[in-house]
Order: C-alpha cells, then structure tokens, then sequence
C-alpha cells in the first residue's frame, strides 16, 4: 500500500467512525408516539423506542476500526519518516526576505 492509499483509507474510516457512531445516536432508535383520548378528554402521549442496533456490537465495531486507525497512522508516519524525497531549491534564498 502506498502512503496515499494509506491516506485515502484512513479518511475513509474516520468516515466511517462518524458512522457507526450516529447509529448509537437517536438515528439508531425506532420510535412509535401512540395518543389517545381519555374518557375527561384528557389527551394521552405514550412513546416507545427500540434500538434499531445492539449497541454493544455498535461500539466494538468502532473500536476496532479504532484501532486500525491508530496502526495505520503509526505506519503512514514511520514510512514518512524513513522516505527521502527529491527536491532540490534553495530553501534559504526562498525564506529570505524581500528587499
């Protein structure tokens, strides 16, 4: 894997993080609101929510690709720290200021 498709990936599942995470959010609960009338005309609300997802298999998803993130991370920086790349300027004439 080259170090752009490591990048291409990470944004990826950070994406994906955000994901998973809204599903432990109110996206991820079924809500049904039933009203009725009582009998002194008294209006009755009573809402019911279901997850639509376990949340405990929602949060060991995200930790994995947690993790992944931090592997990959680390690996993008240890092959940015060991690759040379070719380029050549005057990096002080560049930095200098104009007179």
């Amino acid at each position: 894997m080259t170090i752009s498709e490591a990048m291409v990936l990470q944004k990826a599942l950070r994406e994906r993080v955000g994901e998973l995470q809204g599903l432990r959010n109110k996206n991820a609960v079924h809500e049904n609101i039933y009203y009725r009338l009582g009998n002194d005309s008294d209006e009755k609300k009573r809402k019911e929510t279901e997850p639509q997802y376990d949340p405990k298999v929602v949060d060991k998803k995200v930790v994995e690709i947690e993790i992944a993130l931090f592997k990959l991370s680390a690996s993008i920086k240890t092959a940015n720290a060991v690759t040379k790349i070719a380029f050549e300027a005057d990096v002080d004439s560049l930095l200098t200021p104009i007179q």
